[in-house]
Formats: structure tokens, sequence, C-alpha cells
């Protein structure tokens, strides 16, 4: 209104009759002015009601950058340990110097324990780095979920999807590593599984074959001290007779040591006969025991594959055409970066009034409370936006009660905003009106531009001409502001006249 009459008076002083102002004079010579301000007529719901004002709430989001910016290494690699060899199969054989070594080779039977193959994956120190090529928001836009908020370097783009592509192919890579080492692992644990069958069969014939190589070593031995006797009998040379003394000597030494060394080699040869048995009745279960952990490294760099190929679709998914778009719709309060930022994570991208979270809290006086009821309708208009009318419903009616500084007691009513403004700002101030009556889908106009005289109301029409018509109309319900009428039609100018 004020802008109105500013706008009246200006036009007084610049000269007089335009946009229907008259000037007159009366008998004393006074000048009096008529102004016409222009209304159209409008069709619409006509309410009334109890208003209530408050400042405006609105529920702030952030838009944050939560794409994964570490690439990930990934490698395979497989630690093994001993597998022996077979029964008796250490070095040494039976020598007519002494059967050690013979004993040492068949109890060096090895407890088959398999290669195990391990998968490890190690996040590398450099991140992807996403830089801001230019920004298309400022605070105070609206804008609308999908709306490009930023776009990216085309040139980090493509160094960001070379480190994800190739975090892909060294999972890939490391997979197949894995799988061949499982492979060799199973092949391995079944030659051993073989081994141990064939073994634990000949155990008997390989132990009676080892008592056997025992008994005739010293029968050997016996039989050639035997013959030496006989030889240095019948010698009658001294020096030959001295020779053959020397060797019957080395062969009672060979002989006092296999036969005291004759139980220990045995029992050597019983003990390797029994490990073998026992390896031979385990066999089934050493090889599940081998093979238990094959399958676990393949598992583990498959779920790496499938790590990296999800990363790098997210990323595309992300980036897309190289632009960051809003996941909300709302006005813009904050702007994170400028052009040539790198995007990080502790920085939010952009902050907004949420347009589907806008809340008014008003009082409504004890007087009033009792017509107020959850998911009720209402109007709301804002002093930013003086000519619109929106809509919203009662959320929530508070228990508690206050009186202020009069003795007036007041209940918080709180009311969700459904349509509202272009631009919306928390604390921005709200009119709630409570709807007590409304008549929908009619045509009203101004109470000020319905003349009564008498039993009748008219309107002064304004025809595309300029020319001035009054019409008789029929008043309907009013709420104080606006009257609800007949006899004209949408969208018609009708003057209002006062004189100043």
């Amino acid at each position: 209104m004020k802008k109105i009459i500013a706008c009246i008076a200006a036009i007084v002083i610049v000269g007089g009759a335009a946009l229907g102002i008259i000037i007159y004079k009366n008998s004393s010579d006074t000048e009096q002015v008529t102004a016409a301000k222009e209304v159209i007529v409008t069709r619409g719901n006509v309410t009334a009601g109890v208003t209530e004002s408050a400042a405006v709430s609105v529920e702030s989001l952030e838009q944050t950058f939560d794409l994964s910016l570490t690439s990930t290494s990934v490698s395979a690699s497989v630690e093994s340990s001993g597998g022996g060899s077979g029964f008796g199969g250490g070095s040494g054989g039976m020598s007519m110097g002494g059967m050690g070594g013979m004993i040492s080779g068949v109890s060096s039977r090895s407890g088959g324990s398999m290669g195990s193959t391990s998968v490890s994956t190690s996040s590398s120190s450099s991140s992807l780095e996403l830089i801001i090529d230019k920004v298309n928001i400022t605070e105070g836009q609206t804008v609308a979920k999908g709306d490009v908020l930023m776009t990216i370097t085309q040139d980090s783009i493509d160094s960001a999807r070379e480190l994800l592509q190739k975090a892909v192919e060294d999972a890939e890579l490391a997979l197949k590593q894995a799988q061949i080492e499982e492979a060799e692992t199973k092949l391995s644990a079944k030659y051993e599984y073989d081994t141990r069958i064939a073994e634990g069969k000949n155990a008997e014939t390989v132990y009676q074959a080892a008592l056997e190589e025992i008994a005739q070593n010293i029968s050997g031995l016996q039989s050639q001290i035997s013959d030496l006797n006989s030889q240095i009998a019948a010698a009658t040379d001294d020096k030959q007779i001295s020779q053959l003394n020397s060797q019957l000597e080395s062969l009672k030494s060979q002989l006092s040591s296999a036969q005291g060394s004759r139980a220990a080699d045995e029992l050597a040869a019983r003990q390797t006969y029994e490990e073998t048995v026992m390896y031979y009745e385990n066999a089934e279960d050493l090889y599940n025991v081998s093979v238990s952990g094959v399958g676990s490294s393949s598992a583990e760099a498959q779920e790496a594959v499938d790590t990296a190929k999800a990363d790098l679709e997210a990323f595309e998914e992300y980036i897309k055409d190289g632009n960051i778009v809003s996941e909300y719709s709302g006005t813009v309060t904050g702007v994170g970066y400028s052009a040539g930022d790198t995007l990080n994570k502790d920085t939010a991208i952009a902050s907004f009034a949420d347009a589907e979270s806008i809340t008014v809290t008003v009082n409504v006086t004890e007087d009033d409370i009792a017509a107020v009821n959850i998911g009720d309708a209402v109007d709301i208009s804002f002093l930013a936006y003086p000519d619109q009318l929106f809509e919203g419903y009662v959320s929530e009616i508070g228990s508690s009660s206050s009186s202020g500084k009069s003795s007036t007691v007041s209940y918080p009513v709180t009311v969700v905003v459904t349509t509202v403004p272009e631009k919306m700002l928390s604390g921005m101030t709200a009119n709630v009106t409570f709807i007590s009556k409304k008549v929908k889908d009619v045509l009203y106009v101004s109470n000020k531009a319905v003349i009564t005289e008498g039993a009748d109301s008219y309107v002064l029409r304004q025809n595309s001409d300029g020319t001035e018509e009054k019409v008789k109309v029929s008043v309907g319900f009013s709420n104080g502001k606006v009257a609800e009428i007949t006899g004209v039609s949408e969208g018609d100018t009708v003057l209002i006249k006062g004189k100043v």
C-alpha cells in the first residue's frame, strides 16, 4: 500500500489527470483529488478465520561429496612349507660302513604340509582429485532436484577414471593368480594323498625288507670274518698274515657296531613303518586339511574385483557428463567451492533451505484453539510476498501453554507449508489463517470496490475504451478483505475511488 500511495503522489506531482485522478475546486477554492485504484475480478477461494503471525523455520540440507576417493591395489601371494618324500625317501641307503644313514633316510618322513594362498589389499596414499571447473550456483538462488550445481574439469575426470580402471585390472589379475595357486595346491595335495596311499599299502613289505637288510648285513660281516680266519690259518707269509689280520680287525669293528645298533635300527624301522601306516590311515583327513582353505583366497580376490568394479560404476554414475547435480529442491544457502578447488568429503558441496521442510509455529489463544485440529488446512501469506496466497496444514498442537506478559493463555501450533514462493528463507514472516469458513471457486474482489446504496450493491467497472460503467452486483461471503460477487466476469477491471 505504501508503494501505491507513493506512486499516486508522484503522478499528482507530474500533473494530475492521469490514471483516473481528477482535480476540482470547491466553493472555498480548496483543491480536492479523487484517486482511482484498479483491481481485477479474480476467481478463487474466499476464506475467513483466525490469523496469527510468526517467523518461518526452514530445515537446512547439505549435499556432500560421498564418492569413494581412494584407489585400491590388490595382490595375491602363496606361502608353502616342506613337502616330504615317501617311506625311506632320504639319502644314505645301506652300506657296508654302517646302518646310520639308511635309518636316517627311513625316518625323515615329512608331515606333508601344503602351500597356502592369500590375497592382500592395500589403499594407495594418492587420492582421486576431482577439480571444480565451474560453479553454477550462488547463495539465495532457487534450484530444483537434478539442476547442475558444478562442473568438473575433464582432465581430473580422466585421471580419476584411469586410477579406478587400474584398480579393477589389478584385482582381476590377483583373482587369476589366486585361482592358479589354489589349483596348484589341490594338485599337490592330491599327489601327497596318492603317495601316502601307495606307501601305506607297501609299508609291511618295506618294513620286513628293512629288518632283513639289517640281519643280512650282520650275517655278511660274520661270514667275511670266518673267511678271513680261514685265510689267516692257511697263510705262511708274514706280510700276507699281517694284512689279513688288519682286515679282520676292521670287520670285527663293523660287526660290533652293527650288532650294537641292531636294536636301534630295528626300532627306527618299526617307527617309520608305524608312521607310514598312520599317514595311510589318515590320508583322506590330511588331504581335506590341505585343501580346506582352497577357495577362500579366490573368494576374497573376487570380492576385491566386485568392489573395484562397483567403485568405477559409482564414479561413472556420479560424475556422468562432468556435472554434479542437485540432490534437493530449495533455496541455496551456502556454496562450498570455487573454480579450481578440489572436491573433498569434509566440505559440503552446497547447503539448501529445504522446500519440503518449511514450518511456521504460531501461538493461538485459548479462545480459538478449540477450533484448530491436526490436519486442518490453512492459508498462508508472507510479508515478502503480500499479493500471493499459499497453502499449508496443521501438523502439531502443543500441550503446554504460555501467557507471556498478558493474561491471555496461548498454545503453540505448528503448520507445514505445502506451497511455497520461489525464494523461501528461514526467518521470513508468515501470516497463518486458520480457516473457519471457505467458499471455493468463486469470483471475488476487494471489499473497497463494492459500493452500497440502500439494499443494492454496485461496482465501478472500467471498460476497454477507458469509460466507466456502474454495474449492479450480488455480494456473497466476505472475510472483511475480499467479497464473493456475481454480476461481473473474471478478469474485469473495477475501480476503487477515494479522495485525498
